[in-house]
């Protein structure tokens, strides 16, 4: 699957979703959340399996992406490509392996995607609102 033209990392994303009015419509060609496995390894976003410690910037990146969920799920397709291991844990709970640590995607997107397949790779698609 050839990613989305249009690429933007978390932090630009979330301000381009915030901006008024709106700048995306579903004639948009939708948009690629490019790097966010490794700008969350920057961030040292990484847990062990039983961290149950508070994640201030992930909990302010989907407070604010919540914010804006109306306006976005009227846009196209964000692809989110992921160049490490995914793992859907319990409760459905979407991981990146690395490094021996998990990066917690489930704490920025939600517990609730749809599995699927692109040739051999797994693919998770957030369909509903981030509420």
């Amino acid at each position: 699957m050839k990613p989305n033209p249009t690429r933007l990392g978390i932090t630009d994303l979330v301000r381009q979703f915030e901006q008024d009015p709106f700048p995306f419509t579903r004639r948009s060609p939708g948009l690629c959340l490019f790097g966010l496995d490794e700008f969350l390894v920057q961030m040292e976003q990484l847990e062990d399996v039983n961290d149950n410690r508070e994640w201030p910037f992930l909990q302010e990146m989907r407070r604010r992406l919540r914010a804006v969920s109306n306006e976005v799920s009227n846009i196209g397709i964000i692809h989110v490509p992921i160049r490490h291991a995914l793992i859907l844990g319990a409760s459905n709970h979407l991981f990146v392996r690395y490094a021996g640590k998990r990066i917690p995607l489930w704490r920025l997107f939600g517990s609730n995607p749809s599995i699927g397949n692109e040739g051999v790779h797994p693919t998770y698609l957030y369909g509903e609102n981030l509420s």
